[in-house]
C-alpha cells in the first residue's frame, strides 16, 4: 500500500467501515512508515477533541432562570401593555381609517367633470348619417 492510499482509506478506517484485508494493509503501512503514522496519530486526535466538544453539559439552574423571568414579566408589565393593546391602539385605527376615507373623498372632489365645450364646425352638423349609404352595400359592388 502506497501512502495516498493510506490518507485515501484513513476516515474508513477510523469510521471502521473499512473491508478486512485493506484495514490489515492499512494498519501495517502505518506501522512502516513514519509520515502516515503522524497522520494517523493527528486525525485520532482531531476526533478526540471534537467528540469532546460536541458534548454539551447543560446548567442545570437555567430552567429556574427562564421560568423567573417569565414569573416577573408577567407582573410587571402585564396592566401597562393591556391598556394600549385593548383601547388606544384600537382607537388609533379606527381613527386613521376614518381620516383616509375623508382624504380620498375630499381629494376625488376636487378633479372638474370634462367639459365638451368645442365649436363644432357647420358641415360636421349638417351631414345626416341616415341617409349616407350603408359600407356592406358598397362592398357588394
Amino acid at each position: 500500500m502506497n501512502c495516498k492510499l493510506c490518507q485515501e482509506n484513513l476516515d474508513a478506517y477510523l469510521e471502521g467501515i473499512l473491508p478486512s484485508d485493506m484495514k490489515t494493509q492499512l494498519e501495517s503501512h502505518i506501522k512502516e512508515c513514519e509520515a502516515c503514522n503522524q497522520m494517523y496519530r493527528i486525525q485520532v486526535l482531531a476526533d478526540r477533541v471534537i467528540g469532546s466538544e460536541k458534548e454539551l453539559e447543560p446548567d442545570p439552574f437555567l430552567i429556574t432562570r427562564v421560568m423567573a423571568k417569565i414569573g416577573n414579566r408577567e407582573i410587571s408589565g402585564y396592566r401597562s401593555v393591556d391598556i394600549f393593546t385593548r383601547i388606544l391602539r384600537p382607537a388609533l385605527m379606527t381613527l386613521s381609517l376614518a381620516a383616509a376615507v375623508f382624504l380620498g373623498i375630499m381629494i376625488g372632489n376636487l378633479s372638474l367633470p370634462y367639459n365638451n365645450t368645442r365649436i363644432i364646425p357647420a358641415e360636421l352638423a349638417m351631414i345626416d348619417d341616415a341617409s349616407l349609404e350603408s359600407v356592406d352595400n358598397l362592398s357588394n359592388e
